[in-house]
């Protein structure tokens, strides 16, 4: 593209801002390791980068950040489909569902939970703000 005196306008000094660009080739990368349920090293490993690069690009370049989402949803499905398949197949017996929890709960963690909700009130009515607490022993019947 030429500028209004028809000459190639000078590039810019430094290097290119990163922003809104990451390499086709990256972005195939990345997918490609979601859909196969492959973890994030996979595809780190493949272009060369640490995790202090991939935690760095996500916060810096949107299209980066935008790709490891697309990468978390694929890898979500490829996980939900091996224990769906288990089941449909009949051969959820065979199926570690303890490791595949383990796993979803560690890599999914806003979407697969495992926590339990504590009421932390008395009878419905908030904590007083003295902040002591009393506690009852309740013992079985017939025990002192």
């Amino acid at each position: 593209m030429l500028n209004e005196n028809n000459q190639k306008p000078k590039r810019p000094i430094g290097r290119p801002r990163v922003e809104t660009y990451i390499d086709p080739e990256w972005y195939k990368i990345i997918i490609e390791s979601g859909t196969n349920g492959k973890h994030v090293t996979d595809f780190l490993i493949k272009l060369g980068i640490s995790y202090d690069t991939h935690y760095e690009l996500i916060k810096r370049n949107v299209v980066y950040a935008d790709a490891i989402k697309e990468y978390n949803k694929l890898c979500e499905q490829w996980w939900y489909e091996r224990a769906h398949e288990a089941v449909e197949s009949g051969q959820s017996n065979k199926f570690n569902q303890r490791l595949w929890l383990q796993i979803v709960k560690n890599k999914f963690r806003d979407n697969w939970k495992d926590e339990k909700q504590i009421d932390v009130t008395t009878q419905g009515d908030k904590l007083n703000d003295n902040k002591s607490i009393q506690i009852e022993i309740i013992q079985p019947d017939g025990k002192e």
